[in-house]
């Protein structure tokens, strides 16, 4: 039977407190990720009324979007910190963010009518579903 010496018990502590740390920065990392970008962001392609546009994102994915008032649900998308990208009928949106509450969306179609727009989240549906 061998016993450890107290070196060596301090040296396992000194681990799990670094992987407990570690693990918490990766968690928290992925929360910020996600609810960073939760809520409603609303914006008008080219800055025009009548080309308002939203993009509802729910923990880490879009849940949908809508263009002049039709909502369309969108199946895959990636949101990072900093970025959301998604596609829909060959067409690919990315909303880069500019500050805590806005951001910058681009519109890539496969016609090449690409547009922008700056977008900005809904206070209001944001608290609605907090």
């Amino acid at each position: 039977m061998r016993f450890l010496n107290f070196m060596e018990i301090d040296m396992s502590r000194q681990a799990t407190w670094f992987f407990s740390i570690a693990m918490t920065i990766v968690f928290s990392s992925s929360a910020l990720a996600a609810s960073g970008w939760d809520g409603t962001w609303s914006g008008a392609w080219g800055g025009k009324p009548e080309q308002a546009t939203s993009v509802t994102v729910s923990g880490k994915k879009v849940v949908s979007y809508s263009y002049q008032g039709v909502s369309h649900p969108v199946e895959i998308s990636k949101v990072t910190t900093s970025k959301i990208t998604y596609e829909d009928e060959g067409n690919s949106v990315t909303l880069s963010r500019t500050g805590e509450k806005t951001a910058h969306a681009t519109l890539h179609t496969q016609g090449g009518q690409d547009a922008s727009a700056d977008a900005a989240i809904n206070v209001s549906a944001h608290r609605e579903s907090a």
